[in-house]
C-alpha cells in the first residue's frame, strides 16, 4: 500500500512540475510587443507630420501676408498714375483754351496715353520732369503687377503643400487609430490569456501541497500504525502528551487600510509632474523611472504607478475651457499635464523622454483640456 501511494504521489509531484514548466514558458513573450513597436512607430510618424504641417501654415502666413502688402501697393501706385493722368488732362486744356497748342494736332490719332504723352513732349508742351514722373510710376506699378503674380504662385504652390500634409497626417492618424485598436485587442487577449496561465498555476500549486500532506499522512501512520511484539506481549503505546498550556491568544494584526483616494488639487500634480522631469520615455511605461505619455498623466494625476487608461479615454471627460494647472491636455494621440502659460509637462519620445514644451509645440493640433 506504502508503494502504491508513493508512486501515485511521484506521478502527481512530476505533472506539477510539467504543468509548472509549461506556464512559466507560455508568460515569456508578449505577443503585443510587434504591435506596439509599429504603433509607436507610427505615433512618431505622426508627429514629424504634424511639426511640417505647423511649419508650412507658417510659411503660407508671411506669403499671404507679402501679397496683400503687394495689392495695397498697387492700389497706391494706381491713384498715383490717375492723380498724373488728371493733371495732364487739365494741363493740355489750359493750353488749348489759350490758343497756345491745337487739341485737334494732340489728339488726332492718338491711341493711348503713352501716345499722347510723346506727342506733348515732342511739341515741348509738358516738361521733362512731368513725363518722366508719369513713366517711372508706370514702370513701377508694372514691376508690383509682376511681383504680385510671382507671389500668387509662391502662394498656391504652398497651399498644395498644406492640402497634402493634411492628407498624410489624416492617413497616418487613421494607421495610429487602427494599431492602437488592435493593441488593445491584443492586450486584452493577453490579460486573458494571463489569467487562464495564474489559475492553471494556483490549481498546480494547491494540488502539490495536496500530494505534499498526503505524504505526510501515509508517514506518520506507517509510523504509529500498531505495537512492537516482545516476548509475547504487545508493549503499550506511550500515554498522550500532555495538552500545552493555553496561551492568551495574540490579537490579529489589524488589515492595512486600502491605499486613499489620491489628491486631485491642481498643486499636487503640477508637483508631480515637475518631479519626472529627465525621466526616459518607454511604450507602456508607468514608471517609476520610465514612462509613456498617458502612464505619466496617470501617476500625476494619481501619485500612483497605475495606469488610468489611453488618450482615447481622456478624450472622454470633462472638457473645460478655462485650463488650470493641473488640467490634462490631450487629443487622439498625445496627453500631458498643463502648468499654465501656455505650457505642459509630457513624456513626449524615446529621444527627449519626460520635457517641458509649449502645448501648441508638443500637441501640435486638435487638442482640448479635459479634467479628472
Amino acid at each position: 500500500m506504502r508503494t502504491a501511494n508513493t508512486h501515485k504521489n511521484m506521478a502527481r509531484c512530476a505533472a506539477t512540475a510539467t504543468l509548472a514548466c509549461v506556464l512559466g514558458l507560455g508568460l515569456a513573450a508578449p505577443a503585443y510587443a510587434d504591435t506596439a513597436s509599429d504603433l509607436a512607430a507610427a505615433r512618431t510618424k505622426l508627429e514629424q507630420i504634424g511639426t511640417q504641417t505647423q511649419q508650412i501654415y507658417d510659411e503660407l502666413a508671411t506669403q499671404t501676408q507679402a501679397l496683400d502688402q503687394t495689392a495695397g501697393e498697387i492700389t497706391q501706385k494706381q491713384q498715383e498714375i490717375a492723380d498724373g493722368q488728371a493733371k495732364l488732362s487739365t494741363y493740355v486744356a489750359g493750353e488749348y483754351k489759350t490758343g497756345g497748342l491745337s487739341l485737334l494736332q494732340v489728339l488726332t490719332g492718338v491711341d493711348d496715353l503713352s501716345d499722347m504723352l510723346n506727342r506733348l513732349f515732342y511739341y515741348g508742351k509738358v516738361s521733362d520732369k512731368q513725363a518722366q514722373t508719369i513713366q517711372e510710376v508706370k514702370e513701377l506699378k508694372q514691376q508690383l503687377t509682376d511681383k504680385q503674380a510671382e507671389q500668387e504662385k509662391n502662394v498656391a504652390t504652398t497651399q498644395k503643400k498644406v492640402d497634402e500634409l493634411n492628407a498624410q497626417q489624416a492617413e497616418a492618424q487613421n494607421v495610429v487609430n487602427s494599431l492602437d485598436s488592435q493593441l488593445q485587442a491584443e492586450l486584452a487577449a493577453e490579460a486573458e490569456a494571463n489569467a487562464a496561465l495564474q489559475a492553471g498555476i494556483n490549481a498546480s500549486t494547491a494540488e502539490k501541497a495536496t500530494v505534499s500532506n498526503e505524504t505526510a499522512g501515509t508517514t506518520e501512520n506507517t509510523n504509529n500504525g500498531g505495537g512492537t511484539t516482545n516476548n509475547g506481549g504487545n508493549t503499550p503505546a506511550p500515554a498522550p502528551a500532555p495538552a500545552p498550556t493555553p496561551q492568551p491568544s495574540t490579537p490579529p494584526p489589524a488589515p492595512t487600510p486600502s491605499a486613499p483616494s489620491q489628491s486631485v488639487d491642481g498643486g499636487s500634480v503640477v508637483s508631480r509632474a515637475y518631479s519626472k522631469l529627465g525621466c526616459a520615455y518607454s511604450w507602456g511605461g508607468i514608471g517609476p523611472n520610465s514612462f509613456d505619455c498617458s502612464g505619466f498623466v496617470s501617476y500625476c494625476l494619481t501619485g500612483r504607478y497605475c495606469r488610468l487608461g489611453t488618450t482615447g479615454d481622456f478624450m472622454g471627460w470633462a472638457r473645460v475651457s478655462d485650463p488650470q494647472p493641473g488640467d490634462v491636455v490631450v487629443n487622439s494621440y498625445h496627453t500631458g499635464i498643463y502648468i499654465g502659460n501656455g505650457q505642459m509637462i509630457h513624456a513626449s519620445d524615446y529621444s527627449t523622454g519626460v520635457i517641458i514644451s509649449s502645448v501648441a509645440a508638443g500637441m501640435n493640433n486638435n487638442y482640448i483640456f479635459v479634467r479628472y
